[in-house]
């Protein structure tokens, strides 16, 4: 018997999404009115086109990833910006098929809240977490000043940003992780497959085989004997580094260690400091009165110390203090933004020279990840290479000693 899949309103109003089967579309529509539903699509499904297990979302709960919600902003930017109701904006974004299904069902969900008298921005709170707060709270301060289409697009361009600057680091690290991974299964090899077949030759030689070889045949042993003693110690570092994680003031005290360490701190100082400064920046030119906004821009920092500085600014601002004084005095920023963060407050200025601040430091951490790449590619290289390279030339050796022992 076919199946139709459907969109359609229950009894409460609720959008339900299903399949139903029936012997023709008119049947289809009998039974959804059996169960009181009001149809709004309802389409025969095509043999095959059953989700296949790899299609299937393995993680559908938790926020929406950086680029989904890219995708999701700009799209409803640019129909919103051509003036269409939010309601039909989100009906139109649900039909397109770039989209993720989660972000779809997300979208339809959106939809009837907004059409059931709710705001939007009240609906994508109730998201259980599917939107970030500034996300939100951008959305809310563009519908109180009418300026919604506004609001998207620097949304859009905020986490355009954000989803290049961590694609930028993931692409960086592919080449060495793949030469690491390379080094690793031909140590592999060399040490699982061609040490065994050599070894017993200078054994029923009655020689010795070479120091570097001996040590690898012992280390290989000792993995074979030990390998469920190692791998349960591994699972206890594991839990004990995902326990540390989990525990606030043990991850907010790693937080505070990493800033301290050689060149890696400073990345995080920067990184930490431009994601404030646009967060902020973005915020306040639509609207969001400057003690929300750095109290929000808190919720978007990453690193626990400077979410800390962030909330003990706002709590400062709150009894009538300035926002570079409380952040000077955590020593946590760079100088450069403390003297553009003072002068936008003198000038009444605070987004476009926190903007100006941000764009500074995504510069500076785009320079020092390209640096960073390009003195560990050919670093990575000498050092795999002379530690492959050791492995060939002690196992091409151990293997003319063999002709050697044969000769005799």
């Amino acid at each position: 018997m076919p199946r139709y899949s459907y969109r359609a309103y229950g009894a409460t109003g609720r959008l339900e999404i299903g399949e139903v089967s029936a012997g023709s579309r008119a049947g289809a529509l009998e039974a959804l009115a059996a169960r009181r539903f009001v149809p709004v699509e309802i389409d025969e499904r095509a043999p095959g086109r059953e989700e296949k297990w790899w299609q299937r979302e393995v993680m559908g709960g938790g926020r929406l990833s950086t680029p989904h919600l890219a995708m999701f902003t700009r799209e409803l930017a640019s129909l919103v910006k051509a003036e269409l109701p939010i309601d039909e904006a989100l009906r139109i974004a649900a039909a397109q098929p770039a989209l993720p299904a989660r972000v779809k069902r997300i979208d339809e969900a959106l939809l009837v809240a907004v059409r059931e008298g709710r705001s939007f921005s009240d609906a994508l709170a109730a998201e259980k977490g599917a939107f970030p707060e500034f996300y939100w709270r951008l959305v809310k301060a563009g519908e109180a000043g009418g300026s919604l289409a506004a609001v998207l697009e620097d949304l859009a361009q905020l986490l355009d940003r954000t989803a290049e600057a961590r694609a930028q680091t993931g692409t960086a690290l592919v080449y060495p992780a793949v030469l690491v991974v390379a080094a690793i299964v031909a140590a592999g090899v060399i040490t699982g497959l061609l040490l065994p077949a050599i070894m017993p030759i200078f054994e029923d030689a009655g020689a010795t085989p070479p120091a570097f070889l001996r040590a690898l045949a012992a280390a290989h042993d000792g993995f074979a004997s030990w390998w469920p003693v190692l791998a349960g110690l591994a699972a206890l570092l594991a839990a004990g580094f995902l326990a540390a994680r989990s525990n606030s003031e043990t991850r907010a005290a790693i937080d505070r260690a990493v800033l301290h360490l050689p060149a890696v701190g400073r990345f995080v100082r920067e990184r930490e400091t431009a994601r404030f400064a646009r967060t902020f920046a973005v915020l306040v030119r639509n609207g969001v009165p400057a003690l929300d906004a750095v109290t929000i821009a808190a919720g978007a920092a990453r690193n626990r110390a400077y979410r800390a500085s962030l909330a003990a600014a706002a709590d400062e601002m709150r009894q009538g203090a300035s926002l570079s004084q409380p952040l000077m005095r955590s020593g946590l920023y760079p100088d450069l933004f403390l003297r553009l963060a003072v002068i936008g407050e003198e000038t009444g200025h605070l987004d476009v020279m926190h903007l100006r601040a941000a764009e500074i430091y995504e510069a500076s951490q785009a320079r020092q990840l390209k640096r960073i790449t390009t003195l560990i590619t050919p670093v990575l290289t000498l050092l795999i290479g002379l530690v492959v390279g050791g492995l060939v030339l002690s196992v091409m050796g151990a293997i003319l000693s063999v002709d050697e022992l044969v000769l005799k």
